[in-house]
C-alpha cells in the first residue's frame, strides 16, 4: 500500500473549508477526475456514511464504495475499496493563526488484481492528481477563482 499526503494553506475559515473539503458530495467542485459521487447522507462527513466514486483516471475508469468510518467536525477517516484498487485515508482541516487553515489529505492506495504490476507507475500518476486537486480546491476555498457549478452526474 502507497500512502500520499498532500496539504495546503488557505485563507478560508474552518467553517467554508469543512463545507468544501469534508462533503463528499462536493468533491465534483474541486476534483477534475471525478465523474460521479453517490454520498448517501450528503452534508458534511458521518459515521456510517457511504460514498461510491466513478473517477476517471489513468485512461481507466474506477467505481470505487467508500464508507465512513470516523468523523468529527473537523477530520474524516474512510475506507473503500473495488477488485481494482483499496483505499483509506483521511481529510482534516486544521485551524491556523489569522484566520487560515491547512488542508490535509492523506491516502492509502493499494492496486490489485491486474493492475497491481502497474504500481509503480500509477502512484507517481495519482500523486500528481491529488496535488492538482489540492490546489484547485485551495483556490476555490481562496477565491481565487470562482467555478460554474459542475454538471449533474448521468
Amino acid at each position: 500500500m502507497t500512502t500520499i499526503v498532500s496539504s495546503r494553506v488557505v485563507r478560508a475559515g474552518t467553517e467554508a473549508a469543512v463545507a468544501l473539503f469534508l462533503d463528499w458530495s462536493m468533491d465534483r467542485w474541486w476534483r477534475t477526475r471525478v465523474r460521479r459521487m453517490n454520498v448517501d447522507q450528503p452534508g458534511p462527513a458521518q459515521v456510517g456514511q457511504r460514498i461510491e466514486e466513478e473517477l476517471r483516471f489513468a485512461g481507466m475508469t474506477f467505481v470505487t464504495p467508500t464508507r465512513i468510518e470516523s468523523a468529527g467536525p473537523t477530520a474524516a477517516h474512510y475506507t473503500g475499496g473495488s477488485a481494482l484498487v483499496t483505499v483509506a485515508g483521511s481529510r482534516e482541516v486544521r485551524a491556523e493563526p489569522h484566520g487560515h487553515v491547512t488542508l490535509v489529505a492523506t491516502i492509502e492506495v493499494a492496486m490489485r488484481g491486474v493492475l497491481r504490476p502497474l504500481t509503480p507507475l500509477l502512484t507517481p500518476m495519482y500523486r500528481r492528481l491529488q496535488e492538482r486537486d489540492l490546489d484547485r480546491l485551495a483556490a476555490l476555498l481562496d477565491g481565487d477563482v470562482h467555478l460554474t457549478p459542475p454538471s449533474p452526474s448521468p
